[in-house]
């Protein structure tokens, strides 16, 4: 029955069936999700907590379209984005850098966890030495 019902791209006709294929998968959400967590760290040593607030939503939003697209993540992301990334929220909310960098920390190490958990100990993330030069992480 999917290949029967046809979803209009505006370009193209395609099948449920081709949009389900062309679903981003873990491989193309996770480098999305560092992206933000590099800014997210940088936006909070910064003191633009606006900012990092705006960056930690965003990157837990993309958790749970993985979440959607691979529910054999569907545990461990919520228990990441119960523990970890809700402690870094409660750092951000009270604007506590010291608070931030022990919660940020241990969300590193959870996530590089989950990589070894699921057989690809190659993933290990780390927070780049430079801020994103793409933004400007001064408070406003």
């Amino acid at each position: 029955m999917a290949d029967e019902i046809l979803v209009d791209t505006g370009k193209s006709k395609i099948t449920l069936d081709q949009l389900g294929a062309i679903q981003p998968g873990m491989a193309r959400i996770m480098p999305e999700i560092g992206a933000r967590i590099w800014k997210l760290y940088y936006a909070a040593q910064a003191a633009n907590w606006p900012l990092a607030r705006f960056q930690l939503k965003e990157a837990v939003g993309l958790m749970n379209v993985g979440v959607v697209v691979r529910p054999k993540y569907t545990d461990d992301m919520t228990t990441f984005i119960t523990e970890e990334c809700d402690a870094v929220m409660a750092a951000i909310d009270a604007k506590d850098l010291r608070a931030f960098d022990g919660a940020y920390a241990r969300m590193v190490e959870a996530a590089n966890a989950y990589h070894e958990k699921y057989d690809k100990p190659f993933l290990r993330w780390k927070t780049p030495d430079a801020p994103p030069p793409d933004l400007d992480l001064t408070p406003r």
